[in-house]
């Protein structure tokens, strides 16, 4: 099923692909509250970046999936017009995510 919300599609996702996104995203919402607590903690600077950095690439990791699961929805069978636009809009948001 599909949406419009300010003039972009927006899709659902099936249960199972919701499912390994939320894991993902409880796996990057994890990494972020372990660079609070080592901050509470007073650890060494380098290790909390090295901790930012792999919060941050876990996040990446959670657009490109997301746009990977869209993606996969804009070309079933046959492309046409929509299917193109829809294709550009996904490129337009996977670079601004990066």
């Amino acid at each position: 099923m599909t949406g419009i919300l300010g003039g972009s599609i927006i899709f659902t996702m099936s249960t199972s692909d919701c499912k390994e996104i939320k894991k993902q995203y409880n796996r990057v919402h994890g990494q972020v509250v372990a660079v609070g607590k080592m901050i509470d903690e007073g650890k060494d600077y380098l290790l909390i970046v090295q901790q930012i950095s792999a919060a941050r690439n876990a996040l990446s990791a959670l657009g490109i999936e997301l746009l990977k699961e869209e993606s996969n929805k804009c070309f079933d069978k046959s492309i046409s017009e929509d299917k193109i636009k829809m294709f550009e809009q996904l490129v337009t948001k996977f670079f601004k995510l990066t």
